[in-house]
């Protein structure tokens, strides 16, 4: 007697292995153009992970998870008080993808992608009226949408530009929330494997 789950299992190894797996990793310079990630810090890398699964007509569903960092060193002297403080953002960043074929420039592909994106900011140093040595950490997140093109050097090596827009909401306990359009250029290359 055939089980069904024997008949679901063989079904789905045939469709995997009909598929043509296409993995890649990328490295990217993001570039902060919305509002403010926290005092607007310097972008200094983000890493990215790309799994293709499905390939549709002339299309190809997939998966990333992206984690970039960003990190600022603030001194500044304002009405009288000293402030000293380092800031660190990271971001996770996992998403579905949907990377397009355009059969008459084969080396090009546009790309959209939608996820949620999980920012955490740390704070440490000299605040005034807080004293010396503090040190705070927040997570917050929001939806993220992706638009992308890539263009194949060779076969495994591409370079890519990204746009990112992230609708971050900032939950402030005791006071309204916050709503942030936080938006990121992101210029960089990847390997396929």
């Amino acid at each position: 007697m055939k089980s069904p789950f024997l008949s679901l299992f063989l079904c789905a190894t045939c469709i995997v292995n009909a598929q043509n797996f296409n993995w890649s990793v990328e490295a990217n310079y993001p570039i902060s153009i919305g509002d403010e990630l926290g005092n607007d810090n310097p972008g200094i890398v983000d890493l990215g992970l790309k799994y293709r699964f499905l390939e549709i007509g002339f299309a190809r569903l997939g998966a990333v998870i992206n984690a970039g960092f960003f990190r600022d060193d603030l001194r500044t002297f304002a009405d009288g008080e000293t402030f000293d403080f380092d800031e660190t953002n990271w971001l996770i960043q996992p998403k579905v993808f949907m990377e397009f074929k355009i059969p008459a420039l084969e080396k090009l592909r546009p790309s959209i992608g939608l996820g949620y994106t999980i920012i955490t900011s740390k704070f440490e140093g000299d605040f005034p009226g807080l004293g010396r040595g503090v040190s705070d950490t927040s997570t917050d997140g929001g939806i993220n949408i992706n638009l992308g093109l890539s263009y194949d050097i060779t076969k495994r090596f591409f370079i890519q530009a990204q746009y990112d827009y992230i609708q971050n909401n900032i939950d402030n306990p005791g006071l309204s929330d916050i709503e942030q359009d936080l938006g990121f250029l992101k210029f960089g290359a990847g390997f396929c494997f």
